[in-house]
């Protein structure tokens, strides 16, 4: 995969990770409200009063159950209920009863919670800290198992608290409100669609579009090189070929090896000889021309040395120009690191020379003079 594609793909993944965070936080976010019935008898008159709290001052607890709950009310000594040993005046065999307690003195929500669980109370009402005046937060307190713990205002608590101080019984129901937070605004729902809508049409259609250009780029590259192994069996077709005989130079003890297979010549041998008269065994050099269209020398190209075009692109730079001759090979200069005196690579040149006559050419290639001018 290219650099591109892959900061492409990592940036798609990261954004879908963002969006997943975000929904994560989204969640936490969202909290529901209640709705708090408070009544009592009022001992002046006998007259059973009761409260209705708005849904906005009372929410429940992150972590407790969103269920409807009643009973009466108690109050802790002290009133923080933050030791195991805080007591509770509630008269025996009651159940179902509430616990109101007040926020602060050091303890957690939870320990609040699981004291006043501990002494049998089926829900806990917590109202904020002096200051506070009408404000809640949503209170987070892990480990309190199905306890209801909900969160009042400070004066709404302290309301319920001086009644009871008084010696008057409260019974209160915890119903459940609505639920509040960023996933209930239809455009943020919205919102969040259309964006990932958009960036996983974006990757698909960047990944269609990049694997049809790489099967494109493919399909070209394969179609260039059919067509090069095809002029390169032409060029082939055309290359001078002798058979070594017996008494040749290329069968002494001092002959050089073919390059391409480090064999030894051998009377009875098929040579190709290419255009810049270096010469291998025609079973080894084909086959290698056939996919480098080169002389594993010199780098001499025959399609160009044979006048079979090719793309200007695919021309080495350093290539000499030459002219093709079906009777003979002319002699072509090439880089004289390639040619030693001793043939210390293992390859060997036909001499030939510009004024020689055609027998003395066939003569040449029967000889296979090693060394070059």
């Amino acid at each position: 995969m290219e650099p591109l594609a892959k900061r492409y793909l990592f940036s798609w993944l990261f954004v879908a990770v963002s969006l997943q965070v975000s929904s994560l936080h989204f969640a936490v976010g969202t909290f529901y409200t209640a709705y708090l019935n408070v009544s009592f008898i009022d001992p002046t008159n006998n007259e059973t009063i009761s409260r209705h709290g708005e849904s906005g001052l009372t929410v429940y607890g992150q972590d407790s159950p969103k269920v409807t709950v009643m009973g009466d009310v108690y109050m802790p000594d002290p009133i923080y209920s933050c030791e195991s040993d805080t007591l509770y005046d509630v008269p025996s065999g009651s159940k179902g009863w509430i616990a109101i307690i007040q926020r602060g003195y050091g303890c957690t929500f939870s320990q609040k919670i699981n004291v006043a669980a501990s002494k049998g109370a089926v829900a806990a009402v917590i109202f904020n800290g002096l200051g506070t005046d009408n404000t809640v937060i949503q209170m987070s307190h892990p480990g309190t198992g199905d306890m209801v713990a909900v969160m009042i205002s400070h004066r709404q608590g302290m309301e319920i608290v001086e009644l009871i101080r008084q010696g008057i019984l409260v019974s209160m129901a915890i119903e459940v409100g609505e639920q509040h937070g960023p996933w209930m605004s239809h455009y943020s729902v919205f919102f969040v669609s259309i964006s990932f809508f958009v960036i996983t049409a974006a990757t698909v259609g960047y990944f269609i579009f990049y694997s049809a250009r790489r099967l494109n780029t493919v399909r070209l590259q394969n179609l260039k090189q059919k067509h090069l192994k095809a002029d390169a069996k032409k060029a082939i077709g055309q290359l001078q070929v002798r058979t070594v005989k017996r008494g040749d130079e290329e069968t002494g003890p001092d002959a050089d090896t073919c390059a391409v297979c480090i064999d030894a010549y051998k009377s009875g041998d098929v040579l190709t000889i290419l255009t810049c008269n270096h010469f291998f065994h025609k079973t080894c050099i084909e086959p290698w021309l056939l996919e480098h269209r080169t002389c594993p020398m010199c780098k001499c190209d025959i399609l160009k040395a044979l006048g079979v075009e090719q793309p200007e692109e695919d021309q080495p730079s350093h290539q000499l120009t030459m002219q093709p001759d079906m009777t003979s090979y002319p002699r072509v200069p090439v880089p004289e690191d390639t040619r030693s005196e001793t043939a210390s690579s293992g390859y060997a040149s036909v001499q030939c020379t510009e004024h020689s006559s055609p027998a003395d050419e066939t003569h040449m290639y029967e000889t296979a003079h090693v060394g070059l001018d």
